[in-house]
């Protein structure tokens, strides 16, 4: 695992050395909050995106109503089998109500399943790409169930229509909320009901996310260098963060970590 700290951002290439997903949570809490000074809020980002501006849509409904003919759409309570039945029986009997004929539904289902998909209509493919695709993606807040909305809201401090990151804004973004997560129980609870691959800012309490003394992007990345995790450290003060943040991440990672640079 190695700190580089001669690039801009410094990059903390972690590989899997950590853990991948829940293995690794409690120590990404940790790492996150060694950047934490007093009177500083650690500000999570959360992006809402416009469905309608999705410029990968048309292959998504395409994708999603072939994996849905093909059985690898999870659906443990059969709620989005339940709305292709219907868009089923409304393609092919718009006049009549579907739960009126609950056999002629599961008939419709089983012919559907066993068509080749390449014969099947193109306009029917399209209606149910877009209700599985619909159901399946999560594309705001509001889609999400009500304790993540409460989670988020309750600690909303900010909302900016600005793209935080070095890569070029994306087009279906709405704006993105930034909501306060002080403690590790908070954090913990951020990365289980909305995402730990997080993007976060370190922020002097009371100030704007563009004025912030550390910014914090964790993803996962594959190439030739380096494959695994990686978390980005842009810091407004680098001074502070070789005098204050280094010795504690040496000190929570160990003989684990190499410093280059």
């Amino acid at each position: 695992m190695k700190l580089i700290v001669n690039t801009s951002p410094f990059r903390l290439e972690q590989g899997y050395d950590l853990g991948y997903g829940p293995s690794v949570y409690d120590t990404m809490a940790e790492v996150i909050l060694a950047f934490q000074n007093p009177n500083e809020d650690i500000l999570f980002s959360y992006a809402n995106w416009d469905t309608e501006l999705d410029p990968h849509k048309d292959y998504f409904i395409q994708e999603s109503a072939c994996s849905f003919h093909f059985g690898i759409i999870h659906d443990p309570d059969q709620a989005i089998a339940q709305k292709v039945k219907e868009v089923l029986w409304h393609h092919y009997e718009p006049k009549c109500e579907p739960k009126s004929n609950m056999a002629l539904l599961d008939e419709l289902m089983t012919q559907f399943k066993e068509t080749p998909f390449t014969e099947l209509n193109e306009e029917l493919i399209r209606k149910i790409g877009t209700t599985v695709h619909e159901m399946q993606t999560i594309y705001a807040l509001e889609d999400r169930d009500e304790k993540t909305q409460s989670f988020v809201n309750h600690r909303l401090v900010d909302t900016t229509s600005t793209w935080p990151l070095s890569n070029d804004r994306p087009v279906n973004l709405k704006n993105i909320l930034w909501y306060r997560a002080n403690t590790k129980e908070e954090i913990l609870r951020s990365f289980d009901l909305t995402d730990w691959w997080f993007t976060c800012a370190i922020v002097t309490r009371n100030t704007t996310v563009e004025n912030f003394n550390y910014f914090l992007d964790y993803t996962e990345e594959h190439g030739e260098e380096h494959d695994g995790m990686v978390l980005y450290i842009t810091a407004s003060k680098k001074m502070h963060f070789k005098d204050t943040v280094l010795p504690r991440l040496i000190g929570l990672l160990g003989d684990k970590l190499e410093v280059v640079g």
